[in-house]
């Protein structure tokens, strides 16, 4: 088929499939239905124990202490980040039942201490608290109470869990004397445990430190770092009576938390205090939201990430879909690109058209593998010494060449060089928005952006797009080239059609931009008159075995 009538179909294919899209764009945006948006919480019947699923974690509550004894970051993506335990040590196994419903199995160490592990006065880490699943008018947000009362005192400890993209979790301990006529009085306070580990961080005065400081202004909270995870117990700045808080386990272990001040509850006096926890990934958006963007050091990639990450976060609040969202940023860094583009392939054809001169030209000069076959009586310095004459003459009568025909031989990979890191940063970007695409409305027939296409259906137009990419671009028409257009990219459509349904969108659209680049600059490159370059002067006697043969 030659390439001025694929072009025409190529064209209609294109414009056909946009018409497609353009109709369908409101009712991909008014019919779209968040079906992730439930919170599903259980009571585990043997432990007692509460469980909490959003749409990215789950969390899990237990009686015994009142603690936080599990945080699983549930949510797997296609080459992103897989299903992690937040907790140290901890183990996590998801069982899929025959009916398809997901149990997450939990395998705890021995002897290990779970954050909000509070002691105060008589209260032990083993008191046993009561737990309730409050009720509340947005199935978004669910609220775990734990409860205990001893004497006059009464703890208790309300969760509270947002069904949204971030993994931060609300705190509220609450401290409360029940006599009408005693006072309680505890000079040491309370201690409240996050963990255990040999190198935790703390925030004071807005900056980061590695070791507990004496002399502060604001004690911004603390936390754990591991691999790509964290675990940070915020302190909101209106509680100056809590401070960090370190001590030693029976068994050595290093223990951190916090404490408060002392501690005088009048007959019913209730003290409450507030408190934030990040538990997930180290994710410079939801950090920037908890407000604990200071706690971690980024460098210009990950900010230039963040960044793109935020436009694409403003167009789905403009467009109400990531599917458009994602085609919008994507048009937006073609269209940005395309000088590159356009000088890419002007060098392309240049090149192509001065080809046949060069492949004259290097027959001239044979190498010293070719010398060797003209010449097997030859002594080998003889040899080198030709073969370095020829290669000296070949570049110069090359330049010479590129210079009357006008051809940069860098500017064609200048432009792609220029565009790699671009086009990598905003693959990464799909990546690093997983947790927001999996929590927005589905796009078109697919349900979910962050997850493989089920119908491979965007797989096959990326493939039919390459294809027509390949037949436009300048290229030798040999026959392994020929093979190539259409090898290559079914080949690369097989390997990768498992990633996320989001990043093949991207890559689509990202390649339909590029075939139209490529049409205009071929409609250019017709309308502009081919320069008339004279042929290389003849060979150097004796430099392809003319006159010794």
């Amino acid at each position: 088929m030659s390439k001025n009538r694929l072009f025409p179909i190529a064209g209609r294919f294109f414009v056909s499939l946009g018409c497609a899209l353009i109709a369908l764009f409101w009712n991909s945006i008014a019919d779209a239905q968040d079906l992730r948006s439930a919170i599903k919480t259980r009571i585990l019947e043997r432990s007692k124990d509460v469980e909490v699923n959003t749409a990215l974690v789950s969390y899990r509550f237990s009686q015994i202490g009142g603690t936080l004894s599990s945080v699983y970051l549930s949510l797997s993506t296609p080459w992103g980040a897989p299903p992690v335990e937040v907790l140290p040590d901890q183990k996590t196994t998801l069982i899929v039942t025959p009916t398809g419903e997901k149990l997450y199995e939990r395998d705890y160490p021995k002897d290990a201490l779970f954050p909000f592990t509070l002691t105060l006065g008589p209260l032990s880490p083993e008191t046993l608290y009561r737990a309730e699943l409050l009720p509340s008018q947005d199935p978004r947000i669910q609220q775990v109470r734990l409860s205990h009362q001893e004497q006059h005192l009464r703890i208790a400890k309300t969760f509270t869990v947002r069904n949204e993209p971030t993994y931060l979790i609300e705190v509220e301990i609450e401290i409360e004397n029940l006599s009408s006529d005693q006072t309680l009085s505890f000079p040491q306070g309370f201690e409240m445990a996050l963990g255990q580990t040999e190198r935790p961080y703390f925030l004071f005065d807005g900056a980061r430190s590695a070791q507990i400081l004496r002399n502060y202004t604001r004690f911004g909270g603390l936390g754990f770092f591991r691999d790509d995870l964290v675990l940070w117990l915020i302190n909101p700045p209106e509680q100056q009576d809590i401070h960090p808080w370190e001590s030693k386990l029976p068994n050595g272990q290093q223990i951190y938390g916090v404490r408060s001040d002392a501690l005088e509850l009048k007959p019913q006096e209730k003290r409450v205090y507030r408190f934030g926890l990040y538990a997930g990934r180290v994710h410079l958006i939801f950090l920037e939201e908890a407000g604990l963007l200071n706690i971690v050091e980024s460098n210009l990639w990950d900010q230039s990430l963040a960044a793109l990450t935020k436009s694409l976060q403003w167009l789905y609040e403009w467009t109400g879909n990531y599917g458009w969202a994602l085609i919008l940023l994507t048009l937006f860094l073609r269209l940005l690109m395309y000088p590159l583009t356009r000088a890419q392939f002007h060098s392309m054809a240049r090149m192509k058209e001065i080809q046949p001169k060069l492949e004259r030209l290097q027959s001239r000069y044979p190498s010293l593998t070719q010398l060797r076959v003209l010449y097997p009586k030859m002594s080998e310095e003889e040899l080198r010494r030709r073969a370095r004459e020829n290669r000296e003459e070949l570049t110069k009568k090359q330049m010479e060449l590129f210079r009357k025909a006008g051809v940069n031989p860098m500017s064609g990979c200048l432009p792609v060089l220029l565009q790699i890191p671009i086009l990598i940063l905003l693959w990464r970007v799909v990546l690093y928005s997983a947790e927001l695409i999996h929590m927005s409305p589905g796009f078109l027939w697919m349900s979910d952006l962050s997850q493989p296409d089920p119908l491979y259906l965007i797989v096959a137009l990326t493939v039919l797009a390459q294809i027509a990419q390949g037949f436009l671009t300048p290229t030798p028409g040999t026959s392994q080239n020929q093979l190539l257009i259409w090898v290559f990219p079914v080949v690369f459509g097989f390997l990768l059609k498992d990633l996320s349904s989001g990043l093949w969108l991207h890559y689509f659209v990202s390649t339909v931009v590029q075939v139209a680049q490529q049409a205009i600059v071929i409609w250019e490159l017709r309308r502009r008159p081919i320069p008339q370059i004279e042929d290389a002067e003849a060979a150097p006697e004796g430099a392809d075995g003319s006159q010794d043969r």
